[in-house]
């Protein structure tokens, strides 16, 4: 929030602070929960209940068949019908879906602006508690570019203004978010490079100050190259053999199905593992020769809603990468039990796929802008991925000349966007 004169980023997570992860989870009864305490509800809510017990449920609507002699058959799905609640993430993505469709959460047919004005009523009420107000006036961090066709972003934006709207503010302002964090910098003079790259998506931003002062976005660029991406990586490097991943037995050298190893590195997925069909079937597959130790481990995984600790800690593993060479990933819990030697050369390995699509979108970034690139005067840091040291590398070599600079991490967007004059900058490209 700004007085006018000051920017303060409110605490406005009641568990994690002022970084809010926009994760929704809505239970039986209709209570939404929002955040980090969304995911610790999720997660408690489905390690108390047992193994997930799915029945097939009729939708009440008739689609077309490919059987001839039936052209119409009545939809259905095999559907966990005694969820506790529904947890939903990564919103954003679908804002620009040309699709109009509904939910249905415990009979509440809910539209992606209803789901996101629940996040953002939390976001109202939370500001009102901490300084005694309810803002009436929201200005919105929004990607580079919103996901789909050239209708996207006309979508994406009225989708965002209704659920705006529906949850009480009057007034809606829009601002990519790598300008956001080029506010709160406060750049200097020259070109600038914006680096905004967290858990989800890489966004850039060329920028340079006026004579007057004022700060003209020369060109923008982004994509989904984001750090829970590299977290991935590391979890199916390391931790899934542990579970099972590349295990093989019989003399048919058979395997863990695709749909269970991909799961490991996505602790939704792998909480949605948790139905007694599956767990038997893995109590079958040791029976006939699979390996117990593996196997009892990724049970454990699944029956105690393990994989959101194992992406965690996965994840600080990670970020000590950015200062030393090598450490230890441990993780244990029942069955779990990893100790794994993780170095940066192998880690660095592991993502230079990332490292690649980085540098030709921070080429197309300068191209765009008109900009060589030794005339890129600094780089500005922002999001939590920022700090690994091969992007660091990669844009020393890209942009000889820039002199590093660091936002805040976690907070230099959210700050930016309540700075006065964030939605004056003028689009030169």
């Amino acid at each position: 929030m700004s007085d006018g004169d000051a920017v303060r980023v409110l605490p406005i997570d009641l568990v994690a602070g002022e970084t809010m992860p926009t994760v929704l989870y809505i239970r039986r009864d209709g209570t939404p929960i929002v955040g980090r305490a969304a995911i610790d509800a999720y997660l408690e809510d489905n390690r108390t209940r047992g193994p997930i017990r799915r029945e097939f449920k009729m939708l009440g609507i008739r689609m077309a068949s490919s059987d001839k002699e039936q052209p119409t058959v009545e939809a259905h799905i095999f559907t966990d019908v005694q969820a506790p609640g529904r947890l939903f993430q990564a919103l954003k993505t679908f804002l620009g879906d040309p699709l109009e469709t509904r939910t249905n959460v415990f009979g509440d047919a809910k539209g992606l602006e209803d789901l996101i004005a629940l996040i953002l009523v939390h976001v109202r009420n939370r500001a009102k508690e901490l300084t005694g107000t309810a803002p009436e006036v929201i200005t919105l961090g929004r990607p580079v570019r919103f996901i789909g066709d050239e209708g996207a972003e006309g979508r994406a934006t009225g989708r965002l203004r209704a659920a705006a709207e529906l949850a009480g503010f009057r007034e809606i302002r829009f601002v990519p978010e790598p300008i956001a964090a080029a506010h709160a910098a406060d750049v200097g003079g020259g070109t600038s490079l914006v680096f905004d790259f967290g858990g989800g998506t890489l966004d850039l931003c060329v920028v340079r100050r006026e004579s007057r002062g004022g700060l003209a976005v020369l060109a923008t660029a982004g994509g989904p190259i984001g750090g829970d991406r590299a977290t991935e990586l590391l979890i199916e490097d390391a931790v899934a053999p542990r579970l099972g991943s590349r295990a093989e037995w019989g003399p048919k050298r058979l395997r863990l199905p695709r749909y269970i190893v991909n799961a490991l590195r996505d602790w939704h997925a792998l909480s949605a593992l948790n139905e007694k069909p599956l767990l038997d079937a893995l109590d079958d597959l040791v029976r006939a020769g699979a390996p117990k130790r593996e196997l009892a481990a990724l049970r454990s995984a699944i029956e105690l809603q393990l994989g959101y600790e194992i992406f965690q800690t996965t994840d600080a593993t990670k970020c000590d990468l950015s200062t030393v060479a090598a450490a230890i990933l441990t993780y244990h819990h029942a069955e779990v039990d990893v100790d794994a030697r993780v170095t940066r050369g192998r880690f660095e390995h592991l993502i230079r796929p990332m490292l690649d699509e980085t540098g030709a979108l921070v080429r197309r970034v300068t191209d765009d802008a008109g900009a060589a690139a030794g005339d890129i005067a600094a780089v500005v840091y922002t999001g939590g991925s920022s700090a690994i040291p091969s992007f660091r590398a990669l844009m020393r070599a890209l942009l000889p000349n820039a002199v590093e600079r660091d936002a805040a991490a976690f907070t230099s967007v959210a700050a930016g966007l309540a700075m006065p004059g964030v939605t004056e900058a003028a689009i030169t490209g």
